[in-house]
């Protein structure tokens, strides 16, 4: 951007005199296309310009060419008219024929032999209409219509189409440089009416809004021209230049006939023949194209020509204009005069020091002698003036400048000279920077004025004197000393005083501004307290501060010219976490230059008129706040301009939905300020994960990682140019789609399964309690089964030998008492053994019953014990014997006893009831099961007996039916009468064999014999 002019209206005769209008343009170098043919600036803020090279974007500072992020494609790259409507989006026109309508990045196109597109503009009712080489057209939201005889319109060329502010559609229709007719459509109607024929005028005059500019008074036409069909209320005012107004209401005129473009009063327009005076109007040399002039909701006015684009502004800030032209690297000292008037030096940094000094009184600045240098300029209590001078001081008392020689040790270092001041006493405290403080009184100079507690170390940037007579010194490094009649006293950063180099105090009472390169503070009863504002540059590098009797503040800074209102400074002052806001002035508000840093201070004064007055570093400008308004505040739109997931964008749109798995959404969004584009803040938050707004100082796209599935809702907004917030904000709306296990049905079918899953451990468990617990009763009972077995199996059996044996006793006691003696004798052995046979059983509830593992031994003694046994009462005994077919093997202790027990129990049957001469058992030992067989010859047992497991009271064959089962084996008994019994038990190998007699595998069993026969 390139600032070319500044002008003013002094002694002119304009309503606007207390402002400056300001002219920035872009050239091709600095981006902006070349050949702006059309203009236009949509509802998002941003400025569109077309040409024969394209049609690029504009948002102040970067120029884009437009690409469709959807791949769309214009018509063609001849552009040669935009409009902007209320409604939104943008027409385009083309110069070999044909719309485009883009909205959002969509772009649709229509074309039908229309021809050159002039213009367009828009009803109440939203329907566009275009002039074009064709003639009228008409968009009715659906498609474009030829207007012909039906509507009672001409068939020729369209050049202008405009509504008024009454709603009246007006057209020029003629050929260019030919007389127009001038038609119009009065709102309601359906047919065109002329109001004027063989005009000469070739374009309308357009107020700020785009609309039409009408007047009393009917267009002039050429003597041969017809009349009009009837006479409207107001006509178009018609004229053969561009005529535009403003905001401000002037009127900017560029002459067909000379390529610039002036500035002008609008009342100074009396018909469409006048000519601007130039003694009332401005030139810029501007040669603009038709349809490339525009004024934006800001009130900037805007022109398009052959060079590139330029921008026309108002501001306050009126610039000092010298005789003598000031250059970029000048230094200014201001010092307020009486009657508004004020003195200026200023001169060139360089070999030389010398600046001129200039007495200014309303807009002219006269020249006045003698030379001074621009450290300082000061007016004392008394109203008289010290400027520094080479070698000494300028004492200006009345009319005349009397010459003050400096301190002669100080002497060759005036070119230190820094800042001044006037103690209530009248002595006058001179500053020379590091080179020390010296007070002047009486003709007499006194290092730091005879006293030891100033500061003697640093370098002093600024001096003042208050109000109430205290004297302030402002050091480097956030050193400050106020001289309090005979009292110093000094603060620092340790008292909260964090500003920097102080290079501005001020104030009007008891509280006193202090300002320096880091920020603002106020000092009051002892205390500092520091200011914040919506943007920390607006308060850096303060070196000149004015406080107005309404209690504003007005700052120069290296960031421009701050304006704050007294409401903002009192919330400030009662809230330390509250930021400023304010009117920022800067190079986009015509600020020339920024506020010097070191010398001369202030860089701000307040006249005796009211007017303010700041120093830059190349040149002066001044201000009246009593006649100037606050600038016109314009709350930038602001829009979401796209939304991408993983680097796919997408149109912001109510009914976006991502796909699933998307790892990173970027939200990209911009508000426009095409007065001072960098000024705007923002401030968004995604309202599902953020808590608080977060601030950005540009439009930098936001990105989100890894969100999971649902809704959200992105807000953001914009503040104007001053830092006010929007009441309005953006939002875009998206929905993360979720993978099939996101869904609420997948987590639904998850919780149900979760729940069955627990419903059925519970039962489970249940079962499992339930089963356990009748395992339990069942090992108790089994338990009982098992004592009863074994009572029935030792006891039992015992007491009823023993029984046997007393009855033999009882029967020969009377005949034969000494054979009863024996027999009672071998009865008591009986007994013994019985009694030794229980404790046995209940040794075996804990341990094997047997001492041997081999069973058929331990059968083979049972039955031998049995035989003697049936010899004491059965003079014939069985013959008994036990067989043993295959390899022996070891048994399992439990496996063991319960299996003898079985057999002991067939062969006391055997040997006691069955009256057998024969009995044998045979032991059968085979990998895959053990097989134990007892035969008898005797008498049998009844069948109904087998059936029902015995007689009644007796259970014998029920115990060794229930140990066969427990043993997970078979039993089985065969008898009839006088034919014999025998019994089979069969248990497989699993639960019969130890792990050591378990058989072996054929491989195994092969291996192992080789190794036996190896060992051999």
């Amino acid at each position: 951007m390139i600032v070319t002019s500044v002008s003013s209206f002094f002694g002119q005769p304009l309503r606007l005199a207390n402002v400056q209008v300001g002219h920035d343009s872009w050239t091709f170098k600095e981006g902006a296309p070349a050949d702006i043919t059309c203009l236009a600036q949509t509802n998002d803020g941003f400025l569109w310009l077309g040409g024969p090279n394209g049609l690029f974007r504009f948002d102040g500072t970067r120029f884009e060419p437009f690409s469709s992020p959807f791949g769309d494609l214009l018509l063609s790259n001849n552009l040669y008219s935009l409009f902007a409507p209320p409604s939104g989006g943008l027409w385009i026109g083309y110069t070999f024929g044909g719309f485009s309508f883009l909205d959002k990045g969509r772009v649709t196109n229509y074309a039908s032999g229309i021809g050159s597109v002039y213009g367009f503009t828009q009803d109440r009712d939203g329907i566009v209409w275009a002039g074009t080489s064709s003639g009228l057209w008409r968009f009715d939201h659906s498609g474009w219509q030829h207007i012909g005889i039906e509507w009672n319109a001409p068939t020729g060329r369209v050049t202008q189409v405009g509504f008024d502010s009454e709603g009246i559609l007006w057209a020029l229709v003629g050929s260019t440089g030919a007389p127009k007719d001038l038609i119009c459509l009065m709102p309601g109607t359906g047919r065109f009416k002329t109001a004027g024929s063989n005009l000469l005028g070739e374009n309308f005059t357009w107020e700020p809004d785009r609309t039409v500019l009408t007047a009393p008074v009917a267009p002039r036409a050429s003597d041969s021209g017809k009349g009009s069909d009837e006479r409207p209320p107001a006509y178009p005012v018609i004229s053969k230049n561009l005529q535009m107004v403003d905001r401000n209401n002037s009127i900017w005129i560029s002459p067909w006939d000379k390529p610039v473009v002036m500035r002008l009063p609008k009342d100074s327009l009396r018909d469409v023949q006048n000519k601007a005076s130039p003694a009332i109007s401005e030139t810029y040399n501007v040669n603009p194209f038709q349809m490339a002039q525009l004024v934006d909701r800001e009130g900037n006015i805007w022109f398009g020509d052959t060079r590139g684009i330029h921008r026309f502004f108002y501001t306050p800030l009126i610039r000092q204009e010298f005789p003598k032209e000031t250059s970029e690297s000048s230094d200014f000292a201001v010092v307020a005069d009486d009657n508004g008037a004020v003195w200026i030096s200023f001169g060139t940094r360089g070999e030389s020091v010398i600046a001129d000094l200039y007495h200014v009184l309303g807009s002219k600045a006269e020249r006045r002698l003698p030379q001074v240098i621009s450290s300082f300029a000061y007016r004392a209590p008394d109203k008289t003036f010290w400027f520094s001078g080479e070698r000494c001081l300028w004492h200006l008392v009345r009319d005349d400048f009397v010459r003050v020689n400096l301190p002669p040790e100080v002497v060759n270092q005036f070119g230190f000279l820094q800042t001044i001041t006037a103690d209530r006493q009248g002595g006058i405290w001179v500053s020379f920077g590091r080179h020390g403080l010296y007070r002047l009184a009486n003709g007499s100079w006194t290092p730091y004025g005879g006293r030891d507690d100033l500061v003697k170390t640093g370098a002093m940037m600024i001096a003042f004197t208050d109000s109430l007579g205290r004297v302030w010194f402002g050091y480097t490094k956030s050193q400050l000393a106020v001289l309090d009649g005979d009292r110093v006293r000094r603060f620092g950063p340790s008292d909260d005083l964090q500003v920097g180099n102080i290079t501005a105090i001020y104030g009007r009472g008891s509280e006193i501004w202090i300002g320096g390169e880091f920020g603002l503070e106020q000092f009051d009863q002892g205390r500092f307290r520091k200011i914040a504002a919506v943007d920390d540059k607006w308060l850096r590098g303060i070196s000149g501060i004015v406080e107005t009797p309404e209690g504003d503040l007005w700052l120069n800074a290296i960031s421009g010219i701050f304006h704050i209102r007294k409401a903002e400074i009192s919330e400030a002052l009662k809230d330390s976490a509250y930021r400023i806001k304010g009117e920022h002035f800067g190079i986009r508000e015509g600020l020339s230059g920024i506020a010097n840093q070191a010398r001369p201070f202030p860089t701000a004064i307040e006249g005796t008129d009211g007017r303010l007055w700041f120093a830059l570093r190349n040149g002066v400008v001044w201000l009246d706040p009593t006649t100037y308004s606050e600038k016109r505040r314009v709350l930038p739109p602001i829009t979401i301009q796209s939304v991408s997931a993983d680097d796919k964008g997408y149109a912001p749109d109510a009914r976006l939905s991502l796909p699933a798995h998307t790892s990173s959404v970027q939200i990209s969004y911009t508000a426009v300020s095409l007065s001072d584009p960098e000024a705007i803040r923002f401030r968004y938050k995604l309202q599902e994960t953020d808590k608080h707004w977060h601030e950005a100082a540009a439009a930098t796209p936001v990105t989100y990682r890894n969100l999971p599935p649902g809704s959200y809702h992105f807000s953001v907004e914009a503040s104007d140019t001053n830092g006010v917030w929007s009441d309005k904000i953006a939002t875009a709306e998206f929905t993360m789609l979720p993978a099939f296990y996101q869904t609420l049905w997948f987590r639904s079918l998850c919780v149900i399964l979760l729940l069955v899953a627990v419903a059925g451990l519970y039962q489970l468990r249940l079962r499992q309690l339930a089963r356990q617990y009748g395992m339990r009763l069942e090992e108790r009972v089994s338990e009982r089964t098992r004592i009863a077995r074994e009572l029935h199996d030792t006891l039992l059996q015992g007491f009823q030998g023993l029984l046997l044996h007393l009855q033999v006793v009882f029967d020969l006691l009377p005949t034969r008492a000494q054979e009863g003696k024996q027999k009672l004798g071998s009865a008591i052995d009986q007994a013994v053994e019985a009694i030794r046979e229980g404790r046995d059983a209940v040794q075996d509830l804990r341990s094997s019953v047997t001492v041997t593992n081999d069973l058929a031994l331990a059968l083979d003694t049972l039955g031998q014990e049995l035989a003697v046994d049936g010899t004491n009462h059965n003079a014939n005994a069985p013959v008994f014997h036990v067989e043993v077919e295959g390899a022996p093997r070891d048994l399992h202790p439990v496996t063991r006893d319960e299996v003898y027990r079985i057999a002991g129990e067939a062969l006391r049957n055997s040997f006691r009831h069955a009256d057998a001469q024969h009995i044998e058992i045979e032991i059968r030992y085979d990998q895959r099961q053990i097989r134990l067989r007892l035969r008898d010859d005797g008498k049998g047992i009844d069948p109904k007996l087998l059936s029902d497991d015995g007689r009644e009271g007796h259970y014998g064959l029920r115990g060794m039916r229930e140990r066969a089962k427990l043993l997970g084996g078979e039993l089985t008994v065969w008898s009839e009468r006088d034919s014999g019994t025998e019994v089979e038990l069969i248990i497989p190998a699993a639960h019969a064999y130890t792990p050591s007699g378990l058989p072996r595998s054929w491989f195994a069993e092969r291996f192992f014999r080789k190794a036996q026969e190896g060992k051999r």
